[in-house]
């Protein structure tokens, strides 16, 4: 029910009273209307959209996938009995190569966690109120893959001036700590069993390389933390992030892959965006290359002929060997 239906029902009750009650008292009943009619319009105001499980009708990019790539979905339990099989043929050191965000750790809760920081701040004082306090009730359940996603999928029209004031605000914030190497450690959940998953690869033979992003610079740091906070195997020349934060990630990311692979067998490839992914998967072609359907950009992809295996989940894993 929105404020239309809900104003529509209290003026057909009021005009029934009207015909039941003496005229003297119509004016003040007129009043009331009045009075009811500005408190529903604040509160409607104030409301945000309850959020849907993705894909979100109001996303309309980053659910966007290839459409003519084989992607074969599948459970990730049959994705790393492939991924172990193939390890067990290699003639050089079998490794599974990992991206961070939206692959093994859930970054929404650092963008919910920055909204919060910039709604205790000096920043968000010279806003409207009735605004604030609607994007207090901005919640997880609005996630999309970025903020700007978030904000449509909270019922806010980015083209309405005061709106876009209040996010460009928030924007400048989020910019700065959502790449400051603190807020990942503070704010950011694992992908459920996403540790456990990586751990029974490397329980069965598989050497762990974290292939992400991130910038070293800024980022490294808190990343080793995370990554120990909650006991992700690592072996710190193991982890990899990019150099030049202006470099483009499929070509950092498809360049690296290409430098492992003169070491190493890649078996398994995972990623949760699929541009990085098919410029990886071209520099690897004989590992089982995996998205991890969380969230991604929609940006074009090229053709590609490799199968791509995709999974919504981790499961429990088998008690590691």
């Amino acid at each position: 029910m929105d404020a239309n239906e809900l104003w529509h029902i209290i003026i057909n009750e009021i005009e029934v009273i009207k015909k039941e009650t003496d005229s003297l008292h119509h004016p003040v009943l007129e009043r009331a209307c009045t009075s009811i009619k500005e408190a529903i319009d604040k509160f409607f105001s104030e409301q945000v959209s309850i959020g849907l499980p993705h894909p979100h009708p109001r996303s309309r990019i980053y659910r966007s996938e290839p459409k003519t790539w084989d992607i074969r979905d599948t459970l990730s339990d049959e994705v790393a009995n492939l991924i172990i099989k193939k390890a067990k043929k290699t003639k050089k050191k079998p490794i599974c190569v990992f991206d961070l965000d939206g692959t093994l750790f859930d970054v929404g809760y650092r963008t919910i966690g920055i909204i919060k920081e910039w709604l205790e701040s000096d920043a968000a004082v010279h806003f409207d109120k009735s605004i604030l306090k609607k994007i207090r009730k901005i919640n997880y359940d609005h996630i999309g893959y970025s903020l700007s996603h978030l904000f449509e999928n909270s019922g806010f029209d980015l083209r309405n001036q005061q709106i876009m004031a209040v996010f460009s605000s928030i924007e400048r914030v989020w910019k700065k700590k959502f790449f400051d190497g603190i807020s990942l450690v503070k704010y950011d959940q694992t992908i459920e069993n996403s540790c456990e998953f990586v751990k029974y690869l490397k329980n069965n033979g598989l050497e762990i390389f974290y292939l992400t992003g991130r910038y070293w610079h800024s980022m490294r740091h808190g990343t080793i933390e995370q990554l120990k906070k909650f006991d992700f195997p690592l072996l710190e020349e193991n982890l990899i992030l990019k150099l030049n934060p202006f470099e483009d990630d499929q070509l950092f990311k498809a360049e690296q892959i290409r430098i492992l692979g003169k070491e190493f067998d890649i078996c398994g490839n995972f990623e949760n965006e699929y541009l990085n992914l098919a410029y990886m998967a071209l520099e690897a072609k004989n590992a089982i290359n995996v998205i991890v359907d969380s969230q991604h950009s929609g940006r074009p992809t090229p053709l590609l002929e490799i199968p791509i295996y995709r999974i919504s989940q981790f499961e429990k894993c088998k008690k590691n060997e």
